[in-house]
């Protein structure tokens, strides 16, 4: 529930244009909540407000710090250094990650922005080299199932027929799947490459309109939280595809039936030392500027 202290409000109105949901208005000794309901508790209003008047009933009040100065912050090019220099991690150290680091990066997650403000992730966190095989046992399992799909798919397309993936993908998938499981009966894992830990994120199915950008959005600032504590991570689409298909493993990593995995990714600290930065593609832009701007 939202309300406005009225001891607090000095009716300086900053709190009005920033509502996402306009249901904040001048009233005679304070801003007034027209409707509570409406109310998606984003905490816009409580960020601009000098005074400190919009209050949360279910938020804790500490979480609202002040935002610290600018000069705490990246420098720009310094930042964009920082963001260059992730890479996909798949050669780990054996040593474990600690809990409170792990905790940390699902931190990171839980103040991503989300579609009206749902917050609707759920995180699974495996912890050790134990559960860790466990969940590739189970993946590589699971793998066999959809490995049939593919080569079934594969036959309509040199058939001729109509399929639901393309051909690169099918491909993918097959080589991929079988190398995995390949290599896991000689002791090495090349699905979640020996990590030791791992980080799933899900979200109930009709939550949301975007689940996966609502993932996705937790994701990454988990991720590069991570190379602030000194790991390095590698997101793992093929955990989506294990889940969807064991319902064990589904059950072991305790996601419910009516989730959907979005986000994983492996988590550890590097065996290697990466001595260049990331290079990528020139970006494809379109400007559509007021005339005179160049």
């Amino acid at each position: 529930m939202i309300t406005i202290d009225e001891n607090k409000c000095t009716l300086c109105g900053l709190c009005v244009p920033v509502c996402v949901r306009r249901i904040l208005e001048p009233g005679e000794t304070s801003i007034v909540v027209s409707d509570p309901s409406l109310c998606h508790f984003c905490g816009q209003c409580k960020a601009v407000c000098p005074t400190n008047a919009p209050q949360f009933s279910h938020l804790k009040e500490e979480e609202f710090e002040p935002i610290p100065e600018k000069v705490e912050a990246y420098e720009p090019s310094a930042f964009l250094r920082f963001l260059r220099r992730r890479r996909s991690l798949r050669v780990y150290q054996k040593k474990p990650v600690e809990m409170e680091k792990l905790r940390m990066i699902v931190e990171a997650g839980r103040f991503a922005p989300t579609e009206v403000n749902h917050q609707g992730c759920e995180y699974v966190v495996v912890n050790g080299r134990k559960v860790m095989d466990q969940v590739c046992f189970l993946a590589i399992q699971g793998f066999q199932k959809k490995r049939k799909w593919a080569q079934e798919e594969m036959d309509k397309l040199r058939q001729g027929q109509k399929t639901s993936a393309d051909e690169k993908t099918l491909r993918y998938y097959l080589i991929v799947w079988d190398r995995i499981a390949r290599k896991w009966k000689e002791g090495v894992d090349h699905f979640l490459h020996h990590a030791p830990a791992l980080i799933i994120i899900h979200i109930r199915e009709n939550l949301t309109s975007s689940p996966g950008v609502d993932s996705a959005l937790a994701g990454m600032p988990m991720i590069l939280m991570a190379e602030t504590l000194g790991l390095g991570t590698c997101i793992n689409g093929n955990v989506n595809i294990a889940v969807d298909n064991s319902e064990e493993l589904r059950r072991f990593l305790k996601i419910p039936a009516d989730h959907r995995v979005h986000v994983a990714f492996s988590v550890g600290y590097p065996e290697v030392k990466y001595v260049r930065m990331v290079a990528r593609n020139p970006a494809k832009i379109e400007w559509i500027n007021d005339p005179g701007k160049s």
